[in-house]
């Protein structure tokens, strides 16, 4: 059997569709699948069972890349089409059954994946890649034996907590029985951009007491599912990391502004999503959102607010 999954460009919404190629290898025993992602997106399946092509098709001009990935299929006959991308390229391939999915702005994401696919079970993401491969990453990371990780940037500031915030978190003194790894990537959008993000990480180096490993853009991103996996908290925007952390199933708290935890929030025991006072629809609701005005739109999230949850979850 020859299944063709049409998944996604972003690293967030392709590890949480992780779970459901998981339901798929578990359900289809002797298939074998080819998956259409991105280049920032490709390394999630790494390792991955009965993989048989990994088509790359970065997003171009004039939806060209829509494409490039009919003629990477064309050729083949196909037992399953399975689109998330809620296209219409299903159509003109051969298959002998598709599925596309519509999402909704109701569920949670993974819940929608569950039904969508048919699932009993509920969905988690899975990471698959082979951990003997990265047994010396405690060591080439410097990582010591408790530590927490902390990811202060996402692919955009409006999402994003502010470094003084993260700084006055860092200085109460939770966590100095642990070491601080940050994690994270530097933007790559822009000049400006990158040069804030860079910017933003030497400040909060250069204030925040304790013992500091900087690992921002010095991990990659199945690197960094390894060393989530022993961490005792993950704290972060609604990011990459965040998700890498609920696969890695540590407790996760997410801070969240202009996105909507109700679709992307942490699940499972120990995870939870934190926002200020106002929620995510009268964020996206305010005239300077609207505009595309470029600040975060966390500042109403107080630090005694987060520190109150990091305090039952470590039990300090």
């Amino acid at each position: 059997m020859k299944i063709l999954l049409i998944s996604y460009n972003r690293i967030g919404d392709t590890i949480i569709s992780t779970g459901l190629i998981n339901h798929l290898l578990e359900k289809y025993e002797n298939a074998s699948f080819s998956i259409i992602t991105s280049t920032i997106s490709k390394s999630i399946y790494q390792d991955m069972p009965r993989l048989d092509r990994l088509i790359i098709a970065d997003k171009q001009k004039y939806s060209m890349h829509w494409f490039k990935i009919w003629n990477e299929t064309r050729k083949s006959s196909w037992d399953l089409v399975i689109d998330l991308r809620s296209s219409s390229l299903a159509y003109f391939i051969s298959t002998k059954d598709k599925m596309i999915f519509k999402g909704n702005e109701n569920e949670h994401k993974l819940k929608q994946l569950q039904l969508f696919i048919g699932s009993s079970k509920e969905l988690t993401p899975k990471i698959w890649a082979d951990e003997k491969k990265y047994q010396n990453v405690n060591g080439t990371k410097r990582l010591d034996d408790k530590y927490i990780c902390i990811a202060p940037i996402s692919n955009s500031i409006i999402k994003d907590w502010s470094i003084d915030n993260y700084v006055s978190l860092i200085n109460s003194g939770i966590f100095k029985d642990y070491q601080i790894i940050l994690l994270g990537a530097i933007s790559k959008d822009s000049l400006d951009a990158g040069k804030a993000d860079q910017n933003n990480i030497n400040k909060l180096v250069s204030l925040a007491s304790g013992n500091i490993n900087n690992l921002v853009d010095n991990a990659n991103m199945i690197e960094t599912y390894f060393i989530l996996k022993r961490a005792s908290l993950f704290i972060g925007s609604d990011s990459s990391n965040m998700h890498l952390s609920i696969a890695a199933k540590i407790p996760t708290i997410g801070l969240f502004g202009p996105t909507d935890e109700k679709l992307y929030g942490p699940l499972g025991k120990n995870n939870l999503a934190i926002r200020g006072e106002k929620t995510f629809l009268e964020i996206i609701n305010q005239n300077d959102y609207k505009m595309g005005e470029t600040k975060s739109y966390l500042e109403d999230l107080e630090v005694s607010k987060v520190y109150k949850e990091i305090e039952k979850i470590l039990g300090v």
